[in-house]
């Protein structure tokens, strides 16, 4: 199966300028300003990426239940908090490549989803779904940016079915609808230039047959064109990560009816090389691995793979190629969001209940204690690295 570069696809606008590496986009208002330390480090990236290291996006929740979206612009050294409209956490990020200033902010188990405008800064549309369903916290636009896809479960019989609902780019009309051809589906990413959508499936309750699973479902023709299982049936298959060769990682949780507490290895973390098998991480660390191994990137040039473990307060990070475990991190309280900065020399992360961010070198996997950011607003689940120039 060839692929384009499916992490350009997923979050490059047509005009080639804003890649976005994870999944989140971003302008708001009644934002006030932060400084944030600069990096002393050379900014020269490998040859092929941008120069810029980009802006860091996520979405936040006050402990008034007040949601916002916070950025940090890593090249400008300032933060800034834009109060917006969205009356729900925010989860997933799908910009328009073909509008790269609009973009759709999805929520994870609930009926919020809108359209975000950039430039204007400002909630522009609500999308609904059927009363019967939720989001399930992921979508992408192809790259033409006509259609969008975003991921849904049936709730209303308790099935959890999977869904994944054919939108037009522009209204946002739904055109139709395809199966995910699993359960509880969550992440979704477009590869082959737009013709295949990887989904993954957190599977059913512990003592249900509906496992979990990954799906290559057929865009056009709304057909499955593989499913790939795992080595154990625990895990609730969460977010994804995937190359320009089709290389995958899987982050999960404990499948739902296991206990989340408790420190139960249950395959944080797995991975897929195309024409091979999904292989989970065996490593003594993953007994420190509590409950959902949240976000995951990986860093091309190198192969190494970064994910967060929030409540074993844990950043791992391993050799694509073997699996085992490089080195890991234990000094960052609840890590959540991780992501890969525009000029692939650092990784970026977010942590902790007040919202710190930091830059860790790729290649040493060293953290530069003179890039934290004290404030960064993004308690959410991810983080996101976009070029803003739109």
């Amino acid at each position: 199966m060839s692929r384009s570069d499916p992490a350009r696809r997923r979050f490059l606008a047509a005009s080639g300028a804003a890649l976005l590496v994870s999944a989140c986009g971003t302008r708001g208002s009644n934002g006030g300003n932060a400084p944030v330390a600069t990096t002393n480090a050379p900014t020269q990236p490998a040859t092929g990426y941008p120069t810029k290291q980009g802006t860091l996006i996520g979405f936040g929740q006050a402990a008034d239940s007040t949601r916002f979206i916070g950025t940090v612009d890593l090249d400008a050294n300032r933060t800034v908090k834009m109060e917006t409209d969205i009356d729900f956490l925010g989860h997933g990020f799908a910009p328009n490549p073909a509008r790269p200033h609009l973009a759709v902010i999805s929520q994870k188990h609930g009926k919020g989803c809108v359209e975000w405008d950039m430039k204007a800064r400002r909630v522009t549309r609500k999308l609904a779904t059927a009363p019967d369903r939720e989001f399930y916290g992921h979508g992408a636009f192809t790259p033409d940016g006509r259609t969008l896809f975003l991921a849904e479960s049936i709730v209303g019989d308790h099935s959890y079915r999977g869904v994944i609902t054919i939108r037009d780019g522009d209204s946002y009309e739904i055109k139709g609808e395809f199966p995910s051809h699993g359960t509880a589906p969550h992440d979704t990413i477009l590869v082959d230039d737009g013709a295949t959508l990887v989904i993954t499936n957190g599977g059913g309750h512990i003592d249900t047959d509906d496992l979990p699973c990954v799906t290559y479902v057929d865009v056009r023709t709304r057909e499955l064109k593989r499913r790939l299982t795992f080595p154990t049936p625990r895990i609730n298959a969460g977010h994804l990560a995937i190359t320009a060769r089709g290389e995958l990682v899987v982050v999960s949780a404990p499948r739902e009816g296991l206990d989340k507490t408790a420190p139960d290895f249950c395959g944080g973390i797995s991975f897929y090389t195309p024409g091979g098998e999904m292989r989970t991480a065996k490593d003594p660390i993953g007994a420190r691995m509590k409950s959902e191994t949240l976000s995951v990137a990986i860093h091309e040039p190198t192969m190494i793979v970064a994910a967060t473990n929030p409540a074993g307060h844990l950043v791992t990070f391993w050799d694509f190629k073997t699996g085992k475990l490089v080195k890991h991190l234990d000094q960052f309280k609840d890590p959540r969001g991780i992501s890969v900065t525009l000029n692939r020399k650092y990784f970026a992360l977010t942590y902790d209940t007040q919202t710190h961010a930091i830059l860790i070198d790729a290649t040493t996997l060293e953290p530069l204690g003179d890039t934290v950011v004290e404030t960064t607003y993004i308690s959410g689940s991810h983080n996101y690295v976009y070029d803003l120039g739109v």
